[in-house]
């Protein structure tokens, strides 16, 4: 489930998206604001027989707001971030492959409203995975007009107003697509209190899944040190580095054995898909 909560949040919550975890701004001014937003799921798989699928969008905040839905195209870096791209003659037709309704939704507080995806597949579409994002922007309300009688204002006046949003992946795999997944390079910086790797991806689809990093003492029962859930490496990239911050900022002594493992989804039936054991020096 994502959460949009009003307040001035540069555009997009882009790290956020990059882990799938729930975008969540801080707290709203006290002026109120347009709203809060939640969508679930967080992410759409179409694949084998899967050509649809709903979306629920309530407004748990206090106020109505509206919020304009699109198709944009977006770019994973290696360190996990997202960004969003300009579609180009190569990736324009990607919009062709989604249809949803409606395109904007007006919600008053505590109000729900379902949007219904549609893929259609082309003919001669060539084996693999596709993938946009579709977003959630806030429609700013129309500022006020000026009481009458007011003086006009002189000179230039230029105000920003900001806009809010939360995008969520659409996935679409066509033909036979596989991935696999190892994890290499683990380091421990005892200082800083994180956990270091690279995860890497191979195949011809994107993997989503959890992280779990577990102390193995040789006395005593295993301790979870650090977790990360949502995390996905997305196509074309072949993996992404990531730090983990160790809980409540744990010692971990030289010659400590911690196992690094990369899952899916409990949900989703919780497969191993990398797992790695390390000994901090």
């Amino acid at each position: 489930m994502l959460r949009l909560r009003s307040q001035a949040i540069a555009c997009l919550l882009l790290g956020l998206l990059a882990l799938g975890l729930p975008a969540q701004a801080p707290p709203p001014p006290a002026d109120g604001g347009i709203g809060d937003l939640l969508v679930a799921p967080t992410r759409v798989v179409f694949e084998e027989r899967k050509r649809s699928a709903e979306l629920n969008l309530s407004n748990i905040g206090q106020s109505r707001a509206t919020f304009r839905i699109s198709l944009v195209r977006m770019e994973m870096d290696e360190t996990g971030g997202i960004k969003e791209l300009p579609f180009d003659p190569g990736t324009e037709n990607l919009r062709s492959l989604f249809r949803f309704s409606p395109r904007q939704v007006t919600l008053d507080p505590r109000e729900s409203q379902t949007v219904r995806i549609q893929v259609r597949k082309p003919a001669q579409l060539p084996e693999g995975e596709y993938r946009l994002h579709m977003t959630f922007r806030a429609v700013p309300p129309d500022a006020p007009a000026p009481q009458s009688g007011a003086e006009a204002p002189k000179g230039i006046a230029i105000k920003l107003t900001p806009v809010y949003g939360i995008a969520i992946p659409l996935i679409v795999r066509h033909g036979k697509t596989s991935a696999s997944v190892s994890i290499t390079a683990p380091a421990c910086d005892a200082k800083r209190g994180v956990l270091s790797f690279r995860l890497n991806r191979d195949g011809n689809q994107s993997v989503y899944g959890d992280l779990k990093a577990t102390l193995l003492p040789a006395i005593g029962a295993p301790e979870v040190l650090a977790e990360a859930s949502g995390l996905a490496v997305y196509t074309p990239n072949s993996g992404r580095t990531v730090a983990l911050p160790i809980r409540g900022g744990r010692f971990v002594p030289a010659g400590s054995r911690i196992r690094i493992t990369y899952s899916q989804p409990i949900l989703d039936g919780g497969r191993l898909f990398a797992e790695t054991v390390m000994t901090t020096p």
